[in-house]
């Protein structure tokens, strides 16, 4: 070109012809698509041009056909000519976006059309960027803008976004991408961030309602699908959104349909952790009702000659040998009081003596009885310290797992491993710490307000002698190590029973400390009682192991022992080719895995739900061993 370019007025307008496009560059000419596919393209850069275009006219049409793809006039406002490029459901829910000037970073103005919360669309659209006039991209500005939206539109929907942005032209580095179709400039962080903020005023001012469209089945026999609209205020949007989700839920193969969107069976989460299992509801004979016979039959099983040594060892093998939780047909015991108690009231006309000696209160049908007990208030300061200590070692995902999770059943009793189901991961739990964990928080909360497990019967009297649960171990073989023991529990008996329901008498006169019996244990939790083949381990522990010179050492210790008592037991696999074990042997294990199995599913795990803060140190007993999406991966279905 010699000369300057010099303006020059045709008789219809300026034409523009190119042809034989790139025909010196196959390469570049092969990587054109079809005529359709680049008219498409065409006709989208024309139509955005034609948005930001004030007072011009456009007009798209291609080569042979009479009708216009694209006609816009020049006195069509923005919206009506958003709605002649993209559609009638986007002009009717946009609001208006500007920024006013800043002199530090150099943004002269930014004025735009954004969708409202009420715009609903699961196609992508683009966002339309025009910086000093020029439609360009700009990543950091997108995202941040989607971000934005993120926090009011629902899961799926993608915002329509329109910003016309003028930036003093030495900020603006428009060399970042080979066709210069991306931009950055100067203050990039800092206008991103004023834009961004400007957008979330916007929509908090006007979220204070929102349409929602929820499908319903026609009661025709064509079964056609009715779309109904209506606006919930502020106050019900909540309630609003969960309804939306059960109809989405209800009707989600319709929907789809109807929208063309196929369902993500991968990210699908199809348990509800709120709904309870059908048998939560059924009375069966397996589950953990508290009686004395139960208590009783659990002392009176035998016990074999200990190594104080070994306690972890000792506690497998009676664990497998002598505990039996539960009676499963009888509750004879507490039926013949329940018998006393109503001939009682028929033999006398008057309210029984309770004085008398002759007044047994009423069991109820699980055999509980109900004392009348105002709940203390506990102001030590070591308390306090331990139960902030428990909050500061809470750790949040942990805990919103346990509180969400659906219990699968149990691995294995002998490891103490249970499988849990949250979102759309499974985890293998070792059930023996989290128990641990949850009984020392229980023990922390109802410190001072236990109810009591009433160990005290003539049948078993010799089973609840401290001298005689000590006498199985060898390092406590002479009487004076033994008296020595029972000696530090017996000057703090006082204690044991004001703070944990620990009860201790003693039937001789004076202080022979050989017929000390233990008469009561703590009740942490309603339906579940520890094994009983614990006890002489919770007493060796209770009398060498704790501290009790210092104070919060000493109500530490004994509420650590108290949550080893209740962790449940371990209950050793069964070999039905084991020739060693008899018949007997081996359906007394089997019953107890049963018993194990109903426990957790029915009492703990329901209890862990409940009030459990997990603490930062179990994340080493909780490992995630599948996940939805990875299955899909390997499996493509499931």
């Amino acid at each position: 070109m010699l000369e300057s370019p010099k303006p020059v007025a045709g008789k219809d307008g300026t034409t523009i012809l190119v042809e034989d496009l790139f025909f010196n560059i196959p390469s570049r000419l092969r990587a054109l698509k079809s005529q359709n596919d680049e008219y498409s393209k065409i006709l989208d850069v024309v139509g955005r041009y034609s948005i930001h275009s004030k007072d011009i006219g456009f007009s798209c049409k291609k080569f042979g056909d009479s009708n216009y793809s694209l006609a816009v006039k020049p006195s069509y406002s923005v919206k009506d000519r958003i709605r002649t490029v993209f559609s009638n459901s986007v002009a009717s829910n946009l609001i208006s976006l500007h920024v006013d000037k800043i002199e530090g970073l150099n943004l002269e103005c930014v004025d735009g059309k954004v969708c409202n919360l009420n715009f609903i669309s699961k196609r992508s659209i683009s966002s339309i960027f025009f910086i000093n006039n020029r439609l360009v991209t700009c990543d950091p500005l997108r995202r941040a803008l989607n971000s934005v939206y993120s926090n009011y539109l629902p899961k799926g929907n993608r915002p329509f976004i329109y910003l016309g942005i003028l930036i003093d032209p030495a900020s603006v580095d428009v060399n970042v991408h080979p066709t210069k179709r991306e931009v950055r400039f100067l203050n990039q962080d800092e206008i991103v961030e004023k834009i961004a903020n400007q957008l979330h005023t916007e929509l908090s001012t006007i979220d204070t309602s929102r349409t929602f469209k929820a499908s319903s089945i026609s009661t025709s026999q064509s079964g056609s699908l009715l779309l109904s609209g209506s606006t919930i205020q502020n106050e019900e949007k909540g309630k609003a959104l969960r309804q939306a989700q059960v109809v989405e839920n209800s009707y989600a193969t319709t929907n789809n349909q109807l929208a063309g969107v196929k369902r993500q069976e991968n990210k699908l989460v199809r348990t509800d952790s709120s709904q309870a299992k059908i048998t939560s509801f059924l009375s069966s004979s397996q589950q953990f009702n508290f009686n004395e016979s139960s208590v009783k039959r659990q002392l009176n099983q035998p016990k074999a000659k200990t190594n104080s040594h070994q306690p972890q060892d000792r506690e497998e093998e009676t664990s497998a040998e002598n505990e039996q939780l539960r009676d499963r047909t009888s509750n004879s015991d507490n039926k013949l009081k329940e018998l006393r108690w109503k001939k009682q009231k028929l033999d006398t006309d008057s309210t029984p003596n309770i004085d008398s000696g002759n007044y047994s209160p009423p069991v109820s049908k699980n055999g509980y009885m109900t004392v009348p007990k105002e709940r203390v208030n506990v102001n030590l300061t070591s308390i306090k310290k331990m139960r902030e200590k428990v909050d500061d070692s809470i750790h949040r995902e942990l805990t919103d797992i346990f509180a969400n999770l659906n219990y699968v059943g149990v691995i294995d009793e002998e490891r103490r491993l249970a499988a849990i189901q949250h979102d759309l991961k499974l985890f293998l739990v070792d059930y023996g710490s989290v128990c641990y964990e949850l009984f020392y928080q229980i023990g922390l909360t109802d410190f001072a307000n236990f109810g009591k497990i009433n160990l005290q019967s003539t049948d078993v009297s010799d089973d609840i002698v401290l001298y005689n649960l000590l006498s199985e171990f060898e390092e406590l073989s002479d009487d004076v190590s033994k008296e020595k023991v029972i000696g530090k529990i017996w000057d703090m008996s006082s204690m044991l029973n004001e703070y944990y329901s620990i009860e201790l008498v003693n039937d001789s006169p004076g202080s022979n400390l050989k017929s000390v019996k233990l008469k009561t244990l703590p009740l942490l939790l309603k339906g579940y009682i520890p094994s009983m083949a614990k006890l002489p381990f919770f007493i060796y522990r209770l009398g060498r192991e704790v501290s009790w010179e210092d104070e919060q050492e000493c109500l530490n210790g004994i509420l650590k022992e108290i949550a080893l008592l209740y962790v449940p037991d371990m209950v050793p696999k069964v070999d039905a080719s084991e020739v060693s074990l008899s018949e007997s042997k081996k359906a007394q294990l089997i019953d107890k895995k049963e018993n194990i199995s109903s426990l957790l599913e029915n009492i703990l795990f329901p209890c862990i739900k409940r009030r459990f803060l997990a603490p930062r140190h179990i994340l080493k007993d909780v490992v995630e061993i599948a996940n939805l999406p990875g299955l899909y991966k390997v499996f493509e279905r499931c």
